[in-house]
């Protein structure tokens, strides 16, 4: 258990010195700032969930005992535990995030999916009929909300892949290479 706690809260710290980089380097300030680095975060997200999640399997492939057969459940479910400790941790600070230290985002946002609707030729009169439920959707709780069940779903999507190179048990020499050598 101590093991996908803790690549789950390492998941969502790399998020979360992302986000707040991002807000103290201005990008969060305006729709156009927003929008140039849109992309960075979903990059760096998945590049940080693969490397933990496949670090959290590898380490508690290792760390099972003999007498236990390890297989792709077990990869995979240290995959969901691992993922599921990384969306309540991220949901935490996203909320803290977005109703304490920028509470402007959801603002920022709506600006900025409305610039997106006219860009892509909507008339006024559906931007309007969609705004309410944009700005309904783009509120903190709402937001929270969304972030933990789909970050917890990549996560569930990227354990299933991951799982399939971590689904063998170690072979007893691969497990001496890590052993300390034996007291003479």
């Amino acid at each position: 258990m101590k093991t996908p706690l803790l690549y789950g809260a390492l998941i969502a710290l790399v998020g979360a010195l992302l986000t707040f980089g991002l807000y103290f380097a201005g990008y969060h300030d305006t729709p156009e700032k927003m929008k140039a680095m849109q992309w960075l975060p979903g990059v760096v997200g998945l590049i940080a969930s693969i490397i933990c999640l496949a670090l959290a399997m590898r380490e508690r492939r290792v760390d099972f005992p003999a007498d236990r057969t390890w297989g792709y459940g077990s990869a995979l479910g240290t995959g969901v535990m691992t993922g599921l400790w990384a969306a309540l941790f991220s949901a935490i600070v996203a909320f803290v995030y977005f109703v304490i230290v920028n509470p402007n985002f959801s603002e920022t946002l709506h600006e900025l999916q409305i610039a997106s609707l006219v860009d892509k030729g909507m008339s006024q009169s559906q931007i309007d009929a969609a705004a309410p439920m944009m700005r309904k959707m783009s509120a903190p709780i709402p937001m929270t909300i969304m972030q933990t069940v789909f970050g917890f779903i990549w996560s569930v999507i990227l354990a299933l892949i991951i799982a399939i190179f971590f689904r063998k048990p170690l072979r007893t020499a691969e497990v001496a290479v890590d052993a300390p050598p034996p007291l003479a």
